[in-house]
C-alpha cells in the first residue's frame, strides 16, 4: 500500500506541474504553430499520467469485473497518450528544426505509420494481453520491448535530425534551442530503457515531466533574451554581454552599430510589413557576415532599424567583417526593386575595463551619425 501511495503522489506531482503549464499557455497570447504543438504535448502528457494513477487505483483488492474493465481500459489509454505525446514531441521538435518547412500530408502520414501501430498494439492487448494485461497486478506482455522500440523509432530519428540541424545551423541562438531539444528525446529513450528493469517506479512520468519544464523554460528565456521579428538577440541580453565582455575582456572588444538608412521613408511608402520584411532582411545579412568567423561576432538588434554586432580580435577582423557587411547588403538591392536598401556603420573599440556601456555605444553612434552625414552628402552632390 505504502508503495502505492508514493506512485500515485509521483504521479500526482507530474501532472500539478504539467497542470501550471499549461495555464501559462492558456494565458501567451501568442498563438504560434509550435506553441499549438506544446500544448498538445501537455495535454497528451496529462491525459497519459491521468490514465495511468486510475489503472493503478483499479487494482486494489478487491477485484471485481467491472474494475478489471476499468484497468484494461484505462491502460489501454495510457499506452495510446504516451505514443501521442511522443509523436506530437517529434512533429513540435520537426518545427523547431525547420521552422519555413511545412510538412505535405503523406509525409505526415508516413511520419504516422508508427504511431498507428502502436495505437493498434494498445487497443488490441485488451483481448491478447500482448501489452499488457492483469495477473495480481499489472503485468507487461511480450509486446512491451516492441511496444518501446517503436516509439524509439522516433527519438532516434528525432537525436540524428537535431544533431545534423545543429552542426549546420549558423545563428547562434537558434543553434542553442537545438541542442537543448536534443535532451528531450535522449532522456525519454534512457527512461524507457530503465522502465523495464524498474516496474514499479514511475520513470517515465520523472523524466517526460522534467524534459516538458526545461522546454518551457527555455522557451521562456527565448521569450525575454531573443527579439521575435529578427531572431537575433535583444536589448537587454545586449546591455548584459558587453557589461560582461568588459569586465572580463580576451582580445580587442570592437562594437559596430549599423543603421539602415532611409527606413522611415520605407515605411511611409511601401508599408510597415515591407519595413519589417527589410529589418529581417538585414538581419539575415549581419548573420552571413559573421559565419565565417572562427571566433563568432555577437549580434544584437539594439532598437528600431539599429543593429549592434560585438567582436573580439584584432582591427584587421573588424575591417574584413565591416567589408563582408556590405557586401551582402549590396546583395539585397536587385535590379528590380522599388527602393535601395543601405546601411551606415560606426565603429568604437573598448580600451580597457573602466569603460561603460553607455559609453562605448555612445562613441559607436557619434561615428554611425558622420558616416550617415557623409551618405547624405554624397547623394546631394
Amino acid at each position: 500500500m505504502e508503495n502505492l501511495i508514493l506512485y500515485c503522489e509521483n504521479y500526482l506531482f507530474c501532472i500539478v506541474i504539467i497542470s501550471i503549464l499549461l495555464i501559462r499557455l492558456k494565458y501567451d497570447i501568442e498563438k504560434q504553430y509550435s506553441k499549438t504543438l506544446y500544448t498538445r504535448i501537455l495535454l497528451s502528457c496529462l491525459l497519459c499520467f491521468t490514465s495511468n494513477i486510475l489503472a493503478k487505483i483499479c487494482e486494489l483488492p478487491p477485484i471485481s469485473d467491472n474494475y478489471l474493465f476499468l484497468f484494461y481500459l484505462f491502460k489501454m489509454l495510457f499506452f495510446i497518450f504516451l505514443s501521442e505525446t511522443i509523436l506530437s514531441m517529434f512533429f513540435y521538435s520537426e518545427n523547431i528544426r525547420k521552422p519555413n518547412n511545412n510538412l505535405k500530408a503523406r509525409r505526415i502520414f508516413l511520419y504516422s505509420i508508427p504511431f498507428f501501430i502502436t495505437i493498434v498494439i494498445a487497443i488490441f492487448s485488451t483481448a491478447t494481453h500482448s501489452l499488457f494485461y492483469f495477473d495480481n497486478g499489472y503485468n507487461r506482455g511480450p509486446a512491451y520491448i516492441l511496444y518501446l522500440s517503436i516509439l524509439g523509432v522516433y527519438l532516434l530519428h528525432l537525436v540524428f535530425n537535431l544533431i545534423k540541424q545543429a552542426h549546420q545551423e549558423v545563428n547562434p541562438s537558434r543553434k542553442q534551442k537545438i541542442i537543448q531539444l536534443v535532451i528531450f528525446p535522449c532522456v525519454c529513450g534512457i527512461t524507457f530503457f530503465l522502465s523495464i528493469f524498474f516496474k514499479n517506479i514511475p520513470i517515465i512520468s520523472i523524466g517526460m515531466t522534467l524534459n516538458l519544464l526545461l522546454i518551457h523554460l527555455s522557451v521562456l528565456y527565448e521569450s525575454i533574451t531573443i527579439d521575435p521579428l529578427t531572431g537575433l538577440n535583444n536589448r537587454q541580453h545586449l546591455l548584459d554581454y558587453i557589461n560582461d565582455k568588459i569586465h572580463n575582456p580576451i582580445e580587442n572588444i570592437y562594437i559596430a552599430m549599423i543603421d539602415a538608412d532611409n527606413f522611415k521613408y520605407i515605411n511611409d511608402n511601401f508599408g510597415h510589413i515591407e519595413g519589417d520584411l527589410v529589418l529581417k532582411q538585414i538581419a539575415d545579412a549581419l548573420k552571413k557576415s559573421c559565419h565565417h568567423f572562427k571566433r563568432r561576432p555577437y549580434i544584437a538588434r539594439y532598437g528600431g532599424d539599429e543593429f549592434i554586432i560585438i567582436i573580439d580580435g584584432s582591427y584587421d577582423d573588424i575591417t574584413r567583417l565591416m567589408i563582408a557587411i556590405r557586401e551582402n547588403i549590396q546583395k539585397l538591392n536587385k535590379a528590380e526593386s522599388k527602393y535601395k536598401v543601405n546601411i551606415s556603420i560606426g565603429i568604437s573599440r573598448c580600451n580597457d575595463e573602466n569603460e561603460t556601456i553607455a559609453t562605448l555605444i555612445h562613441q559607436a553612434d557619434q561615428n554611425l551619425y558622420k558616416e550617415k552625414v557623409l551618405h547624405k552628402q554624397f547623394l546631394k552632390q
